[in-house]
């Protein structure tokens, strides 16, 4: 089975042995709220 990275479709699967069998997650790129009125969320940056 494949994989989603960054929009592109890969069919290789992450090294195991650099993690030691763990599943790292990458950290999310997304980091702004969702605020019903659009102003910053508590992190004070910017909602949509």
């Amino acid at each position: 089975m494949g994989l989603l990275v960054e929009g592109k479709w890969h069919t290789d699967w992450y090294d195991t042995k650099a993690t030691n069998g763990r599943f790292v997650r990458k950290d999310s790129h997304f980091r702004n709220w969702v605020t019903a009125d659009g102003q910053p969320g508590p992190t004070g940056k910017g909602g949509f």
